[in-house]
C-alpha cells in the first residue's frame, strides 16, 4: 500500500508488541485512507496499513482481515471474539468485538 500523506497529514503510528496480534493501537486519532506505520516489537521493519475509516484517539485497527468469530488478539493474549468479519484497517472495538473477559457463560478454552 502507498505510504504517501496529503500536505499537511502526520503519518500514524502503531506499536504491536506480540508477532501474532491482529490488531494494533494506534497512536492519536486518524482520518480514512491515512496510512499508519506499525512497528512489529523484535521484528526488523515496519507493517503500513491504510485506515478504512476515521479513528478516534488511541483505538485498535485491524492488522489483517478477521473472520466472524475469530479470537481478536492483542498483547499475544486473547481479548475477545469478532463478532462480524473485520477487514485490514478497520476500527476494531466494542461495534464489531464482543469481550471473553469475566463471562461465566463461557467455558475455558
Amino acid at each position: 500500500m502507498a505510504d504517501a500523506q496529503t500536505p499537511g497529514q502526520t503519518a500514524l503510528r502503531a506499536l504491536i508488541i506480540h508477532p501474532d496480534d491482529n490488531v494494533a493501537n494506534v497512536i492519536g486519532s486518524g482520518q480514512r485512507g491515512q496510512s499508519v506505520s506499525c512497528r512489529v516489537e523484535g521484528q526488523a521493519g515496519d507493517e503500513t496499513i491504510e485506515l478504512m475509516g476515521d479513528l478516534p484517539s488511541n483505538h485498535k485497527i485491524a492488522r489483517r482481515d478477521i473472520a466472524a468469530d475469530e479470537a481478536i488478539l492483542k498483547y499475544g493474549l486473547r481479548i475477545g471474539t469478532a463478532s462480524q468479519a473485520i477487514r485490514r484497517g478497520e476500527h476494531v472495538h466494542a461495534h464489531n468485538i464482543e469481550s471473553d473477559r469475566g463471562r461465566g457463560d463461557l467455558q475455558p478454552s
